[in-house]
């Protein structure tokens, strides 16, 4: 999945990024991704980065942000700590607050 035209869209609405500081599946260094888990020997067969690459995650959806950003978009990104991959589950009353005070804020 190739998301990088975002930071060519029209108009820009600002975007907010919540996520959790412990989220093991959207990770640079996940256990969910056979290419990561590759480069660590625990797949068998693995047939190496040029061919099955690790995905880092928050590095590639920061990128995505910062383009959008550097194109005149903006984004927040709000990391929440002792929280994994459901933010809004997890932190309710906190993601709550974030995104209200997020839409508000554009009224």
């Amino acid at each position: 999945m190739n998301q990088a035209n975002l930071a060519t869209i029209t108009p820009k609405p600002s975007i907010l990024w919540i996520r959790g500081a412990d989220d093991q599946i959207v990770s640079d260094t996940s256990f969910f991704d056979f290419g990561f888990l590759g480069q660590l020997g625990a797949v068998p067969g693995w047939p190496g980065a040029d061919v099955y690459p690790a995905q880092p995650m928050i590095a590639q959806i920061r990128t995505v942000l910062d383009n959008y950003r550097a194109n005149g978009g903006a984004y927040h990104e709000v990391v929440l700590p002792d929280c994994g991959h459901s933010p809004h589950i997890e932190k309710q009353d906190e993601v709550f607050k974030l995104f209200t005070e997020f839409v508000e804020s554009y009224k």
